[in-house]
């Protein structure tokens, strides 16, 4: 099921779809990533504020969490700042761009995807690129990936990080993830979501971090979900997988001929 909002409905209409205990993610562990070296890194912002992270899959389409929708507060103006690095400096490289329309794969917490809709279309450069979803549904326990965020870099003090940080981290198995140790089914990781972290919790996606990408040996796996608080070692970040339901339904939104 897709559900489709313009912008200034979004906060009308949304109904019972809100944001869970625990839609907390920043950047812990890792380090700033040389200036414009991921251009496919989207800002989402209101009144100015990060809020969330995103990836320009298309000129005019951003893929971020869905709950992110839910962190804008009503009548607040909301942005998508593409080609920074510095999100407090003045540089040329950055466009921005109003948000005209935002779809969710559905209301259920559990399918936290959302396709955002620019109100024009970026100018593709250097600075700012596409990157396409190529998930498998598997990806190995104990791959290496990396995920990249404004969030905060430290889980005491809240802030988003000025510049882009990326840190490394490892897949934890679904039925790892799942069993009492971890999260005990609470909540259960399904076949569309998938564990990563650290074994003594010093790397991981946190506040900030929301719909951001996860990327592993150079493939867009997964995109940044939920954790519970920041850093815990047996509490990793959960990710939504981008499994062939959803590269389906990002195809079906998509107009040619850019859909990929």
């Amino acid at each position: 099921m897709t559900i489709i909002f313009s912008f200034s409905l979004f906060f009308l209409i949304a109904g019972p779809y809100m944001v869970p205990e625990g839609f907390t993610m920043e950047i812990v562990g890792g380090k700033e990533v040389p200036p414009h070296s991921r251009p496919f890194m989207a800002s989402i912002q209101t009144e100015g504020n990060h809020v969330c992270g995103g990836v320009l899959i298309h000129p005019q389409w951003v893929l971020t969490a869905a709950h992110c929708g839910f962190l804008f507060d009503k009548g607040q103006s909301a942005t998508v700042v593409l080609g920074a690095h510095s999100l407090s400096k003045n540089e040329h490289s950055k466009q921005m761009f109003a948000i005209k329309q935002l779809i969710l794969f559905s209301k259920s917490e559990s399918d936290d995807i959302m396709l955002v809709k620019l109100h024009a279309a970026a100018k593709l450069n250097k600075y700012v690129q596409l990157l396409h979803p190529r998930s498998k549904n598997y990806i190995r326990d104990g791959t290496k990936c990396q995920v990249t965020g404004w969030g905060a870099t430290s889980p005491d003090v809240l802030n988003n990080s000025d510049t882009l940080q990326e840190v490394t981290v490892t897949i934890i198995s679904r039925k790892r993830c799942n069993s009492q140790s971890y999260y005990n089914h609470r909540p259960t990781i399904t076949k569309d979501m998938i564990c990563a972290g650290d074994a003594r919790g010093w790397k991981d996606s946190c506040k900030g971090d929301s719909g951001g990408p996860l990327i592993c040996k150079g493939v867009f796996h997964a995109i940044v979900s939920r954790g519970d608080k920041c850093g815990v070692a047996k509490k990793p970040g959960i990710y939504t997988l981008l499994t062939k339901k959803y590269q389906d339904w990002i195809k079906s939104n998509l107009p040619l001929p850019h859909a990929y």
